[in-house]
């Protein structure tokens, strides 16, 4: 495998910019908008930086992946609004998400091997509760899980208790990295899920068995198996 140059949750920084230097496979696990208010960037920050995004994308379309966060779902339909919703900038971020230009361009999540890309990650407890929908729409499960967020996004609206909801599990873009530490099993036994989305105060990754929980604002690369801190040359 190739080296992966991974770009965990951004909200509206700018640490993200040394992927657009980066020559190999770039994959942005999602949460671009909705910048917290003590970080001093804005929503307007967030917007420029996600045109960026989407150019760079355009521009590389085989080797960079976009996934989508809990934070663009509620800008694909406000029905979903969570936390720092900012209905001000709805128009523009859901001409970005669902334009004809651009609405291919995003995805749920993305496998290379067995490690899977993904926002949240996938919960047993979740999967258990769609296997059948799933099933019927790929062989892959990247297929099935993108696929569902196309023909079915109210799936990846449930969350658990863990994130204020009432769902048994939560789901690939609400779950809390708690649910898969307190999991007494996983989904499955070979894939490694690579997210975003629990904000980690500690400057160093969460490694586990079968999660790399990447949230703490800088760049991480995939190489020789090992998640490790991107230096930029």
């Amino acid at each position: 495998m190739d080296e992966i140059l991974i770009v965990p949750d951004i909200h509206g920084r700018n640490f993200w910019e040394p992927a657009l230097d980066f020559e190999g496979t770039v994959i942005f696990l999602g949460d671009y908008t909705d910048p917290y208010p003590h970080e001093n960037f804005t929503q307007e920050d967030a917007y420029r930086g996600l045109l960026r995004i989407v150019d760079f994308k355009k521009k590389n379309p085989d080797r960079v992946t976009l996934l989508v966060g809990n934070h663009e779902m509620h800008y694909y339909n406000s029905d979903y609004a969570c936390g720092r919703f900012d209905s001000h900038y709805f128009g523009p971020f859901n001409a970005i998400l669902t334009g004809k230009e651009t609405a291919g361009l995003f995805q749920l999540c993305k496998q290379i091997d067995n490690y899977l890309f993904i926002h949240t990650g996938i919960t047993k407890g979740w999967y258990d509760a769609h296997f059948d929908e799933l099933s019927k729409l790929g062989n892959t499960l990247e297929e099935q899980m993108n696929n569902l967020f196309v023909s079915n996004m109210e799936a990846f609206h449930e969350a658990s208790i863990y994130r204020g909801g009432y769902h048994s599990a939560g789901s690939p873009l609400w779950a809390d990295v708690s649910e898969f530490l307190d999991e007494p099993e996983h989904f499955s036994d070979t894939i490694i899920q690579i997210i975003g989305h629990t904000q980690l105060r500690d400057d160093e990754p969460l490694i586990k068995d079968n999660i790399r929980l990447l949230d703490n604002r800088q760049l991480y690369v995939l190489k020789n198996g090992e998640t490790v801190k991107y230096v930029v040359p």
